[in-house]
């Protein structure tokens, strides 16, 4: 009888081991791994690099309003609440902030809280080396906060202001008609390429916003440039738009400016856009006797037409 029911015993016994356990799933092991690798990002505080700040453009990333393109090809994005990175896009520059990873995998963005300006010559010796500046944050590097290659596919843009500097260069060492021609052609071209973008409300996602003493801001397409040249102009102040970076004044097709005189003295009228034939000039009336004039040739009359409707005086 003892034999008899050995055999039922051991079933039981392996039947017990099968069932006090459920299976593990493919799905499990991926929800524990993701659990125990999920860690907070850290940011690593004080870290300063040297290079030539610039829009952000189009990439993969979806952080960051400029970018800083190192001497060795890298980029890392920028962003602050603090500084005013518009009025150093095209400048060699030494940004000091807060590091981190950016959400996509590759990239590393931060969080500006000083800029300084550098004079050209020390720029590109310094741009040459980016470890020869003492307080480069090696740490920040290493710290798995990998920097982004301005070469690679995300950062389609980066290629653009690279070939414009050369035709640049090419252009200041020709005969100054020529010179001309080079940037006429330019401009052309830039004008045929913005007149081809969707002007959709959703694609007017950057906004050049001027310092509180002018205090407007006016929307820019996604996929365009700006800089501000200040007061380096006849204007009070002057503000270009393009589709390529912007390094020198009459880089951009599209102008904003803001000239003295009210515009009732004018005979304009508020929101006004004039289109004759050539050029087409968007008015807005501003405080102090002031107005700002939009222009651009008469092929971005829309893009005209949408800046001077929505600019907008800045939120304090």
């Amino acid at each position: 009888m003892r034999f008899r029911l050995l055999p039922v015993l051991v079933t039981g016994l392996l039947l017990a081991s099968c069932g006090g356990a459920a299976p593990t799933t493919p799905t499990d092991d991926l929800l524990s791994s993701s659990s125990s690798s999920e860690s907070a990002i850290v940011e690593t505080h004080n870290v300063s690099f040297t290079g030539t700040v610039r829009p952000a453009g189009i990439s993969i990333y979806m952080e960051g309003t400029h970018r800083l393109e190192l001497g060795d090809g890298r980029f890392i994005l920028l962003a602050s609440d603090t500084v005013d990175l518009n009025g150093y896009v095209g400048e060699q520059a030494e940004v000091t902030g807060s590091i981190r990873p950016t959400v996509e995998e590759g990239g590393a963005i931060m969080r500006v809280e000083q800029i300084r300006l550098l004079e050209r010559s020390s720029a590109s010796s310094t741009d040459a080396d980016p470890s020869a500046d003492p307080s480069a944050a090696s740490a920040a590097v290493s710290s798995s906060v990998a920097l982004s290659s301005a070469s690679s596919p995300a950062s389609v843009a980066s290629s653009t202001p690279s070939s414009k500097s050369a035709s640049v260069a090419s252009a200041s060492r020709s005969s100054s008609a020529a010179s001309v021609a080079s940037v006429a052609v330019d401009v052309s071209a830039q004008v045929t390429s913005m007149a081809k973008q969707n002007l959709a409300t959703a694609n007017w996602t950057q906004a050049y916003c001027a310092p509180p003493t002018i205090g407007f801001c006016v929307p820019v397409h996604r996929n365009w440039y700006f800089k501000s040249f200040g007061t380096a102009s006849e204007a009070l102040w002057h503000v270009e738009v393009g589709s390529l970076s912007i390094e020198n004044i009459s880089d951009g097709p599209i102008t904003v400016n803001l000239f003295g005189g009210a515009l009732s003295t004018k005979g304009i009228a508020d929101n006004e856009v004039r289109d004759d034939g050539s050029t087409v000039r968007g008015y807005r009336e501003w405080t102090k006797d002031r107005h700002i004039e939009i222009s651009a040739p008469s092929a971005l009359m829309e893009a005209v037409t949408y800046m001077t409707q929505h600019l907008s005086a800045m939120e304090e």
